[in-house]
């Protein structure tokens, strides 16, 4: 943090270094994020970044575009359905090196050029395989809505996938009473994992099927 007994002076300010601190402020809690919270960790005055950023809600959009900017493109290859898989992934690992960023995306839905970016991305892989219009849109809603479903349920439970804690609820599943809860005891140490890798690459394969069947 910058010493706060020689303020910044407006104008050597930059979006870029605002942007830095407010990610910094984000990365310690959502619930945190102010102007003034960002100008102190900057050490300016939180009137040196309205000509950048004219409310906080402004800053946050740049702030997610910024995040969503860091989805890996990489180059196609021959298999546009597993392309996808990969921008799937991409996507999915930038929400889980920005856990902090998985909310507010809920409430600031298109926050800027970089969502449009991974949107048409999407929509030219999904071109290759013959999936357009509706289709495509449905295919592009269903990547996102399983990235960001298994982001909040899986970073909201961060010690979910260590050993003790998925014996312990497999236990625990296991001994429902199997006259009542018969399917749930049956699948209890494959549930005991859920949130998983391996179950999210099997999830993705499953819309994948979906997604293969509505091309041409």
């Amino acid at each position: 943090m910058y010493d706060m007994t020689a303020r910044r002076a407006r104008s050597s300010l930059t979006p870029e270094e605002i942007l830095d601190a407010a990610e910094a402020v984000m990365a310690g809690s959502v619930e945190l994020l102010t102007m003034r919270a960002v100008a102190t960790e900057l050490g300016a005055s939180p009137m040196s970044m309205y000509r950048y950023f004219a409310t906080k809600d402004e800053l946050v959009d740049a702030l997610l575009d910024r995040v969503l900017g860091r989805v890996a493109v990489r180059e196609p290859t021959d298999d546009w359905a597993e392309d996808l898989r990969r921008f799937a992934q991409a996507h999915r690992d930038v929400l889980a090196g920005h856990p902090w960023a998985v909310l507010p995306l809920f409430t600031h839905p298109n926050p800027g050029p970089s969502a449009t970016r991974i949107g048409e991305l999407a929509f030219a892989i999904l071109a290759r395989g013959g999936v357009a219009g509706v289709d495509a849109v449905v295919a592009f809603s269903g990547v996102l809505a399983l990235n960001y479903g298994w982001a909040a349920f899986s970073l909201s439970r961060p010690d979910a996938q260590e050993k003790d804690h998925v014996e312990q609820m497999a236990a625990a599943l296991a001994s429902l009473p199997a006259d009542y809860f018969p399917h749930t005891v049956a699948v209890a140490v494959e549930l005991a994992q859920y949130g998983s890798q391996d179950h999210y690459d099997r999830a993705l394969d499953q819309l994948l099927v979906g997604v293969r069947a509505a091309g041409s």
